[in-house]
């Protein structure tokens, strides 16, 4: 369980936040990085005095408990290390943080497949959005302090862009949740469940192609349709861009009205087909799933 993770040592080093005054030492450290990403560190007095902290032994105690780890000294002044500026991160996404509201309504977005009003629920750090007769067509991690000044609508968008950098990730492979590899991808045909969020693609979803891929360290595993890893290749992004389609605002979870898509399983890899007003793209991912060839023909001349 947990790979090459030693659970007594992230233990031992997750124990020193244990306290009030030291998340505040942690938090007086990054202000000085809020101006420009070139933050200097803090000479003792002034750490001390950030703090309000007049008991000296009291303040010895606690910052040597974040050293190392957290906290680094050099040149007489303290710094937050990367562990701790990851730290500050969460803190202020409010991660660690009590009152985390759920929040629900509808989207001004339709299923693609039966035309009905979208609705959203953002609980616990992810954002769900459903259709009454498909269920759940979309789901992504946000942070928690996401929904602070933000509607459902621009927490859907922002959801989506999310979405289509844990694509990028993926297909790069780094593991979007530890930066692991992972194993060799499995390209498999897959028939959908009636009403499942696959069948709220516009075109002929009967039988897809899915790609899986699993993390080597974490064991986080992803399956989605083979069609979203040929959206991140060069020759997809230009093919859309000629047809005023910026494919960072697809709707990557549910299909889009813009266009029309067919895929299918080789025996190495995959063949994906794009068709805009005219004009198709054909795209080959080996197994992969790098590009091995492309082409782009007009379907005016065909007919």
């Amino acid at each position: 369980m947990g790979g090459d993770v030693d659970p007594e040592a992230v233990a031992k080093n997750l124990s020193a936040l244990a306290n009030p005054l030291r998340i505040r030492i942690l938090l007086a450290l990054a202000e000085t990085r809020q101006p420009s990403w070139e933050h200097r560190g803090l000479s003792y007095s002034e750490l001390r005095s950030a703090v309000n902290v007049e008991d000296g032994g009291r303040f010895n105690y606690h910052i040597n408990e974040l050293r190392d780890q957290f906290v680094r000294r050099a040149d007489g002044e303290y710094w937050l290390t990367t562990a701790g500026s990851c730290v500050v991160d969460e803190i202020y996404a409010r991660t660690f943080s009590d009152g985390h509201e759920a929040i629900s309504g509808p989207v001004e977005w339709r299923c693609p497949a039966d035309g009905e009003r979208l609705e959203a629920t953002l609980d616990d750090g992810v954002i769900t959005v459903s259709c009454p007769d498909h269920g759940i067509v979309f789901d992504m991690l946000l942070s928690f302090n996401s929904p602070r000044g933000r509607g459902l609508d621009e927490l859907f968008a922002w959801a989506n862009r999310r979405a289509l950098w844990y694509l990028e990730s993926v297909s790069w492979d780094v593991c979007p949740h530890c930066a692991g590899r992972f194993e060799e991808a499995t390209i498999t045909t897959h028939r959908p469940e009636p009403g499942s969020r696959l069948e709220t693609l516009r075109w002929d979803s009967s039988t897809m192609v899915m790609v899986g891929m699993r993390c080597r360290r974490c064991g986080v595993s992803f399956r989605v349709p083979a069609f979203h890893y040929a959206l991140t290749r060069a020759p997809t992004i230009a093919f859309l861009h000629d047809h005023g389609i910026d494919y960072r605002t697809l709707e990557l979870e549910y299909g889009s009205t813009s266009w029309d898509c067919e895929c299918e399983k080789l025996d190495d890899g995959v063949h994906v087909r794009f068709a805009i007003d005219d004009e198709r793209l054909e795209i080959e991912l080996d197994s992969a799933l790098e590009t091995r060839t492309y082409r782009r023909t007009s379907l005016a001349e065909e007919r």
